[in-house]
């Protein structure tokens, strides 16, 4: 009758022992959601800003290669009229 007491007695605490854990598991798997949720949406903003930053920066470039085309061609005249003086200076030689 004793073993019998005490092995219904095991099971009986290896069954609650088993609900208990069941119970802590799915209470830690919304804890990891939540974080995984808090983490996605940082993500989430951050990429937003870096978005924000990268179309500032493709502006400024923009901007940047429109000053540079002017800066070039002004360097172009320059070496044409550089020529034309040259040749000039070399037929009133």
């Amino acid at each position: 009758m004793f073993r019998f007491k005490f092995k219904s007695t095991i099971k009986m605490l290896a069954f609650a022992l088993m609900f208990w854990s069941i119970g802590y598991a799915q209470a830690y798997d919304r804890t990891v959601a939540n974080n995984l949720g808090k983490t996605r949406d940082a993500l989430l903003d951050q990429r937003s800003h870096l978005a924000v930053k990268a179309d500032e920066i493709k502006g400024k470039m923009a901007e940047l290669d429109k000053q540079l085309g002017i800066v070039e061609s002004y360097i172009r005249d320059t070496d044409r009229a550089l020529r034309d003086i040259e040749d000039a200076i070399r037929r009133a030689s």
